[in-house]
């Protein structure tokens, strides 16, 4: 059996022309994503993510959406798998979104070759008699959180900034040595750490080379008397 290869390929923007490679431009978990579509499905949630797959043959397919007032379009791509000669073995349009926070549910239409619809994968649909408008619509879990929570066993530190940062953490768990925690960047500029910690009340900060700073995520603060400024919260 001959193997196969999956070639990953942007949507042709509106003139068909533009292409780019999504294995620089993208994040793991993108990618992964993207390796794991096998064929046209309903769409389903990944994690944070939400995944629309569609068939081959239309020159563009678009997606828009009710948080954005169906305003931006936002072009599918294609994902072909070829055999060791080059021949397409198999090729399917998806699209990506990064499930916004805040939110339960999606509605969408799509927009193919210019023409406006649901979505055929997709059988949850309403019709509003008012616009005149059917849209498809989808149920989702968001596990977006954007802010350090506590948890049963300890706490879950966050921090959003600018990508590509090495952000320490350092606080009275760790007598105020900043080299033994360092957050993992999950996302571009979205970092996040989980630490086990028993009950009582923590000081802590985050740091990005020699500067440390609070947690504004968490609007309890304290200061030293040095006067720098630090987080406060409670495990119970």
């Amino acid at each position: 059996m001959a193997a196969a290869f999956c070639n990953l390929c942007s949507a042709f923007a509106k003139d068909n022309k533009k292409t780019q490679n999504i294995e620089f431009t993208t994040p793991y978990e993108y990618r992964v994503i993207v390796n794991e579509i096998e064929g046209v499905t309903a769409p389903y949630q990944k994690d944070d993510y939400i995944v629309f797959t569609a068939k081959d043959g239309p020159r563009h397919i678009g997606i828009v959406f009710d948080f954005e007032d169906y305003k931006e379009i936002h072009s599918f791509m294609r994902k072909t798998t070829t055999d060791i000669e080059g021949n397409v073995i198999d090729s399917v349009y998806f699209y990506i979104l990064d499930l916004p926070k805040d939110t339960d549910s999606i509605s969408y239409r799509l927009i193919v070759d210019g023409i406006w619809t649901t979505d055929p994968q997709n059988y949850n649909s309403y019709y509003n008699p008012y616009t005149g408008i059917s849209v498809s619509t989808l149920s989702v879990k968001n596990n977006h959180i954007d802010e350090t929570q506590k948890t049963d066993k300890g706490v879950h530190f966050i921090y959003m900034g600018e990508s590509g940062q090495k952000v320490r953490l350092g606080g009275t768990f760790t007598n105020w040595d900043s080299s033994i925690y360092e957050l993992h960047e999950t996302r571009p500029g979205y970092y996040e750490l989980y630490l086990p910690l028993p009950e009582g009340t923590y000081y802590y900060a985050y740091y990005t080379g020699t500067k440390s700073f609070a947690d504004v995520t968490n609007p309890d603060r304290a200061w030293s008397g040095e006067g720098r400024e630090a987080s406060k919260i409670v495990v119970n």
